[in-house]
């Protein structure tokens, strides 16, 4: 699992989301609400960056292209939450983040660069996350561990984050 760069925003605007509902509206004109999960959907956060030089800009760019743009999904670095005692999400969570558009780049002056972020929070079923694996066993095949100890080897892990001795 891929760590968005450590670097401290300018900026930061989030936006806490909703969960999942949905209204209807009877005949009679009655409204009922029926809630559709239990975990917040479409939590934002804007990142801006004043002032970078080429080496950090590299750092954001390169992140985005590993990433292979929207598709593949991210942890945070703890600076991007820097001066938070508590984050809104926390680091490793049941929410993973993704690039909801690609970096906006400007040009500053003196090699230095303005660069705008666009992240989206993606939910991780709480099934496939392991956390404090150390020795987690083979079975049930789980996606992603964290602080992976000595997790087996097979089946193959789509993601292992701070993997320590994991094989």
């Amino acid at each position: 699992m891929s760590t968005f760069p450590a670097l401290v925003p300018s900026t930061r605007t989030f936006t806490p989301g909703d969960v999942p509902n949905v209204k209807q509206v009877s005949l009679s004109g009655m409204t009922s609400g029926f809630r559709r999960g239990n975990r917040r959907i479409a939590q934002g956060l804007s990142l801006s960056f004043q002032r970078l030089t080429q080496v950090q800009l590299d750092l954001i760019t390169a992140h985005y292209v590993d990433r292979q743009g929207s598709f593949d999904i991210f942890y945070l670095s703890p600076e991007v939450w820097s001066g938070y005692t508590t984050p809104p999400v926390p680091l490793l969570s049941d929410f993973a983040w993704q690039y909801a558009a690609p970096p906006g780049i400007t040009d500053s002056s003196c090699g230095r660069w303005e660069v705008e972020v666009e992240l989206e929070t993606i939910p991780i079923d709480t099934g496939d996350l392991v956390l404090n694996g150390g020795l987690a066993s083979a079975t049930p095949s789980r996606d992603y561990i964290v602080n992976g100890g000595l997790a087996a080897a097979t089946p193959d892990r789509e993601y292992v984050i701070s993997s320590g001795g994991a094989a």
